[in-house]
Formats: C-alpha cells, structure tokens, sequence
C-alpha cells in the first residue's frame, strides 16, 4: 500500500488543482448570471450549470449548432438524479432531457427524451464531463416521415394504416406496399410485408431496402423504430459522450445564457 500512496497523493493533487482552476475561473461568470457562486465540490459546479440551463432552457424555444446543422427544440424539463454526497466527488447518476417541436437539418420531431446515464466527472490534466451510455427516444409524426422519405424516393408516399405502414407509388393510390421498418445504425430499413390491390392483401417475399439518414447530432446510432399513433417511434443511443470542462467552456455557456441569447454552438 505505501508503493501507491505518493501516487494517489499525486492524482488528487492534480485532481484537486483542475478543479480549483475551473471553479475560480466560473465564479465571476456564475455571479453576473445572478447564480451563486460555486463551493469547493464539483457538485456545486454542476448544479450550478444545471440550474442556469433550466432558466435559460425550459418553455423557449433555442438552437444549438452541431457539425453545420441547426438543433432547433422547446425544452420541457430537465431532471438530475443523484445524492448530493455523489455529486460531492463528481458521480451525479443520471440526467434526463425532455424536448418538444424539435426540428434538424429540415426535418421535425413532435418529442424527444434523452437520457443521460452515469454522468460523472473524469479528471485528468483537463476534466471531462462524461456520460455512458446516452439514450434517446423520438417520436416522428407520420406527415414528416412521408415528407422524408419523399426527399428520398420522391415517387413514394408512406401512410399509417390501422398502425401498419403502407408505401404507396405516386399515380397509383389503389396499390399499396406494406412494410415493416427497423434501424440499421445510420439508415432505416423498409422490409415489404404484403401487396394490397384496393381490398386484397398478397403475402409478398421481397428483400429489404435501406434508406440513409441524415447525419444524426451528437453521432447517434439508431437502434429501432417502431410504428406508434400518429408516427413512429425511434430510439437511439451514443455509447458514449464527453465534454471538456475548461475554465473557457463553463465561461462561454454561461456567457450565452447570461446574455439571452437563443442559439449556442456546441
């Protein structure tokens, strides 16, 4: 146990002095935002910014800018569970993000929760913040999903029928394909189940085809998508997502929100 000891001083030394530099550095930032000023524990730090993010966040409309797309949504609540004693030592459990009216790269989404789990700080030379996994569920309404896929495929027009999806061919609305979807990681695949002629369904053995997605915030790989009234619903995941927490990042976020404003490059 001695062998470790002078190693184990080192780290939460260095650990220690990250986050001094980071708390100093925000402090300023946090009180011009009408915000306490952060304590000693990374806790602080992060309740402070999860408080920050529901005044400037919930019930309004905002944008944030991931690789060239806008991500545009009206946040509805934000939640942390977690003991104040974890968040003392930078484990604050899991995070949750409900959103509503999302739009992206042209396309909307009715709602959306994120779930961030195991959100904990990673220290080292310059902090992380990181959550593992991170899982999303989104509920497309069926008018934007035929409205993609005719971006796509533009002779083809997709509709819910009693739940089941149905692809009919443009100048032939008394033929219709139906279909069974499922996710591919980056792109959706639509199965052909059966051919309906007006009041006849025929048993179809077709092989599927793939239609790639846009790209996708934050590097989302699909994981299903299930028909739901009045669209579908896709789920998601990243297995992992990280954030540095530099003394110019926190400064910056709080910047933004301090001043109003309704959009934040991320």
């Amino acid at each position: 146990m001695a062998d470790w000891l002078p190693f184990y001083r080192s780290w939460a030394d260095e650990w220690q002095r990250n986050w001094s530099e980071v708390l100093s550095a925000s402090s300023a930032a946090a009180a011009s935002a009408g915000m306490p000023r952060p304590g000693t524990f990374p806790g602080d730090l992060f309740s402070m910014m999860v408080g920050a993010a529901r005044s400037w966040l919930i019930g309004k409309k905002r944008a944030f800018r991931f690789r060239g797309h806008d991500l545009t949504m009206l946040l509805a609540d934000i939640s942390v569970e977690g003991s104040d004693l974890a968040r003392a030592v930078g484990q604050y459990g899991q995070v949750t993000i409900s959103a509503r009216d999302i739009g992206w790269g042209g396309y909307q989404l009715e709602r959306m929760e994120i779930e961030a789990r195991n959100v904990h700080v990673r220290p080292g030379p310059r902090p992380m913040l990181v959550a593992a996994p991170v899982l999303c569920e989104a509920l497309v309404p069926a008018w934007a999903a035929s409205r993609w896929l005719a971006t796509m495929l533009p002779r083809l027009n997709l509709t819910l029928q009693a739940g089941i999806p149905q692809i009919a061919v443009a100048g032939a609305p008394w033929a219709r394909v139906e279909v069974e979807a499922g996710a591919q990681g980056r792109s959706i695949s639509i199965q052909p189940r059966a051919l309906h002629l007006r009041d006849r369904r025929l048993s179809l053995r077709s092989p599927a085809f793939h239609v790639s997605l846009p790209v996708l915030p934050g590097g989302i790989t699909l994981t299903s998508v299930t028909p739901a009234p009045g669209g579908f619903v896709l789920r998601g995941m990243v297995s992992e997502w990280q954030r540095p927490l530099s003394p110019d990042d926190i400064e910056r976020l709080l910047s933004v929100m301090r001043g109003g404003k309704d959009r934040l490059d991320l």
